[in-house]
């Protein structure tokens, strides 16, 4: 079933509500107020009868009030086919205009203009109304083809073709599919007693069910869903496209209301920065200044803003630019949201625009390649706008940030991604997507610290893997593949836990051989007690941060062996050190460390290193009775 968001637009007491009860039965003014006034204060919603199974129509009445197009900016989003409201007897007013721009830039595409009241005024003066509402349409949309009836709520006129109308606007509406991270924008909120909190909206994408769990932007909150209704009717479903009621679990009246959103998957996130594609309208009274501030209404949220315009001072009434809108207040964005702009003071409609980057980072205004990058931004479609997205972030991205980033839903993200990827443009690393720049970079980072590493220890076997992860700017899993690529071309050589460029031979220049040389030469002496690095370094007259890459140089040449990183002994010491230690313990025998200490002739500053040196590598290992030999075999260690 397609399900279409039928929204009214007009100036205040142009007959809107009236209407709407008349082609729906049901009076949309839902306060006392309201109906004393006689104008639509907030918004009201009432089902429109389709007469068929496979399409559902949900009305969303607005106020026309100027001091309430706020509450119309909420009502409007979301908005598949508008019903523009005109009376015969007034023409159009200064809030049709400005409740079409809205709707323009609000992406709406389709609608159906009712000269209303058409029992108060002469045939003649009705269509010399519509001609004048056809040219605002026409100012604000261009050449359309809407269609317009004159209609009357009180006399019938008109209605049986209006209704007609709106039906064939909305069989042509696309619709949305389910298959999407789901969002709605909570509009109201209010409490049912022995329910508790009931939130309603428009579900902007997705689907939402009873028993599962939803969060509550932009405070994060976690609550259950208890029930869902559309139109009255307990569901226990809605999709994508229609009006629902969803009564939730865990949270209070008070935590959530209009200008929050309901979403389910984590990767949702609020954000203050956004970059924008914005178009001023024509009839913008002023222009708009670089940091000016203003009114930012996307979905049902507001909140004032300051607007960055770059390599630009201003933007003239009628001229699109590039902008970054830095919030007072977090809201939930997901590129290809339609938003507008109103003046802080005076409040006026001055223009709206499409989100280009949910998650922009904050960078100066004069950088010409972040203007160009915006304007390629902006210009690509599709699957290129994806490449781009990819591009841009070192960290990649999973493909539930992607569908974020760039507006797709996560299955057609699937489908755009394996075609880039048949491009060699990006790669999937662990379980994300990264473009070939970063994996570039990664490269590039690479083979930097290892030609850093070995200018500045020419004497070492290389640069571990350990310390190229870690100081790499770069995910984990992106410097693996990184270090995979680099050793499948053979630009480096990877020898157990260390990587190396192929042409570096570990060498000590002269002065440090003679310090190494000498080195060896006091620790050998020592056998089982040698100097520690401290004590070594002091009798040689060097620093230890200069002797400790001449003993791991000896290391990697097997003459020295590393018990502790204070501690190292030759490697003869340490056969020797093994074989007592197994002719002691002999055939399943065990050993207390003092036996062992006897046996070896060290003191216990010698003897605990040794032990656990030796129960690390899985010669010996502890025992009730004390330690034992690991491996028993006869080729064992």
């Amino acid at each position: 079933m397609k399900s279409v968001i039928l929204g009214t637009a007009g100036h205040v007491d142009h007959g809107k509500t009236a209407l709407v009860e008349a082609l729906t039965g049901v009076n949309t003014d839902r306060w006392a107020e309201e109906r004393e006034r006689g104008i639509t204060i907030d918004l009201g919603f009432a089902p429109f009868p389709s007469g068929s199974d496979e399409l559902e129509i949900s009305v969303v009445d607005v106020p026309g009030h100027e001091d309430f197009v706020k509450n119309m900016l909420a009502g409007a989003t979301g908005v598949d086919v508008l019903l523009l409201v005109v009376a015969a007897d007034e023409g159009p007013m200064p809030q049709t205009r400005e409740h079409l721009w809205i709707a323009r830039l609000l992406g709406v595409e389709r609608g159906v203009v009712a000269v209303t009241k058409s029992d108060l005024a002469e045939p003649d003066w009705c269509d010399l109304v519509s001609e004048s509402v056809r040219e605002e349409l026409e100012k604000v949309f261009g050449p359309n083809d809407w269609p317009f009836v004159t209609v009357s709520a009180v006399t019938g006129q008109g209605l049986a073709e209006l209704r007609a109308r709106l039906l064939q606007a909305a069989g042509d509406v696309r619709a949305r599919s389910d298959d999407d991270l789901f969002r709605l924008p909570v509009d109201r909120s209010f409490s049912v007693r022995g329910v508790g909190t009931v939130v309603t909206g428009t579900v902007w994408s997705g689907r939402v069910q009873a028993a599962t769990e939803v969060r509550i932007l932009p405070e994060d909150r976690s609550a259950r869903v208890r029930a869902v209704q559309v139109h009255g009717r307990e569901t226990g479903v809605a999709h994508a496209g229609q009006r629902a009621a969803v009564a939730l679990v865990g949270v209070e009246r008070s935590q959530v209301g209009r200008g929050d959103v309901l979403a389910s998957d984590p990767v949702w996130r609020s954000t203050r920065q956004i970059d924008a594609r914005l178009d001023l309208v024509p009839d913008s009274p002023w222009p708009l200044k670089h940091w000016q501030r203003v009114r930012f209404h996307l979905g049902t949220a507001e909140t004032l803003a300051r607007v960055v315009l770059f390599e630009r001072d201003q933007v003239r009434p009628g001229e699109d630019a590039l902008i970054q809108l830095r919030l007072e207040e977090p809201v939930v964005a997901r590129a290809g949201d339609r938003f507008v702009l109103r003046f802080y003071s005076p409040v006026t409609t001055i223009g709206g625009g499409i989100v280009l980057d949910p998650w922009a980072e904050r960078r100066g205004r004069r950088a010409a390649a972040v203007n160009a990058g915006l304007q390629t931004m902006a210009a690509a479609e599709s699957v290129e706008r994806l490449g781009l997205v990819l591009e841009a972030r070192r960290a990649g991205a999973s493909v539930e940030e992607l569908s974020l980033l760039s507006g797709l839903s996560p299955a057609a993200i699937l489908v755009e991604l394996g075609s880039l990827t048949d491009r060699g443009a990006i790669r999937e690393v662990g379980s994300r997507w990264f473009g070939e720049a970063a994996l570039r970079a990664a490269r590039e980072s690479v083979l930097d610290a290892l030609s850093r590493a070995h200018a500045r220890e020419p004497g070492a076997r290389g640069l571990s893997l350990e310390s190229l992860r870690s100081g790499i700017d770069a995910l984990p899993d992106v410097v693996n593949a990184a270090l995979s690529d680099l050793q499948g071309t053979g630009e480096i050589r990877v020898e157990g836990s260390t990587a190396a460029l192929p042409d570096h031979v570990p060498r000590l220049s002269p002065e440090q051989r003679a310090v190494a040389e000498a080195a060896l030469s006091r620790i050998r002496a020592g056998q089982a007690t040698p100097p520690t690095v401290k004590e070594l370094a002091a009798s040689l007259g060097v620093r230890g941060d200069e002797l400790l890459p001449l003993l791991k140089f000896l290391v990697d040449q097997s003459q020295l062996v590393a018990v502790t990183a204070d501690l190292y002994l030759d490697s003869g010491a340490i056969s020797d050190v093994k074989q007592r230690v197994k002719a002691a313990l002999g055939k399943g025998g065990a050993a207390t460390p003092s036996e062992l200490r006897e046996v070896l002739g060290v003191s216990r500053k010698y003897l605990i290193p040794l032990l656990e040196y030796l129960d690390g590598i899985g010669f010996t290992q502890r025992s009730g009775e004390g330690r034992v030999l690991r491996d028993l075999s006869p080729e064992g260690h």
